[in-house]
């Protein structure tokens, strides 16, 4: 119940009032954050799951959009992964004298990503992370990749964990994807989302590709 006081006609909240609103407020909060914390878990239960098996879901071979632009990378600094998988193109870049933080949600595929390192022979650091709901440190990196993965919430953090001058390699399925698959729109890139979302950034390189029943688009940019 909402009362008036006598000075200058000001609306006054009943105590037993405030006490019910702050409970609701609490309620609120605390069902979202324990729907985020158990969204966190399936979502590390499903990958944990599809890495589980001995075979691996990609190739030990890096990506060739890492590989056909290895002349645009400086080969010395730190670089992070996202959602870096069972560590193919961490290893491969701390191959070329990067430090490399390797970073995804499942354990299991970290695993695996550390056992790649071990048997060519570079050290990487396994970094497991909510990639849905993470903050990346500011000025950190002077290479970010990020292949097959998309989370929009990412790409001001992205922004700001780079360095001035530090390079984005960045590739992912685009809409005309969904010609091919049973993905949801949410989970696909819009035709130039990226230069877009990079557009403070000196592009490099840039790329659509549909064919093959493949469909995604492929960035390099740099910090400026």
């Amino acid at each position: 119940m909402i009362f008036f006081s006598s000075y200058e006609n000001r609306p006054v909240l009943d105590g037993r009032l405030v006490i019910d609103l702050l409970h609701i407020y609490y309620d609120i909060i605390n069902e979202n954050y324990y729907q985020e914390v158990y969204m966190s878990l399936k979502d590390k239960e499903k990958w944990d799951a599809k890495y589980s098996n001995d075979d691996r879901i990609a190739a030990k071979i890096p990506s060739d959009w890492l590989t056909t632009h290895i002349g645009l990378l400086s080969d010395k600094g730190k670089a992070l992964d996202i959602a870096a998988g069972e560590g193919r193109n961490s290893v491969f870049t701390a191959s070329l004298g990067y430090e490399v933080v390797c970073m995804d949600i499942s354990e299991v595929a970290l695993s695996k990503a550390q056992a790649l390192a071990t048997e060519k022979n570079v050290k990487i650091t396994t970094l497991s992370a909510d990639l849905d709901n993470s903050s990346l440190p500011e000025n950190e990196y002077d290479l970010v990749l990020c292949f097959n993965f998309l989370e929009r919430n990412l790409f001001p953090e992205i922004q700001n964990t780079l360095k001035t001058g530090g390079i984005l390699f960045y590739e992912t399925f685009t809409v005309d994807y969904l010609k091919y698959s049973s993905f949801k729109r949410q989970w696909v890139l819009e035709h130039n989302e990226l230069l877009k979302a990079f557009e403070g950034f000196r592009i490099l390189r840039y790329r659509e590709v549909d064919e093959n029943q493949e469909a995604f688009a492929s960035l390099i940019a740099q910090k400026l």
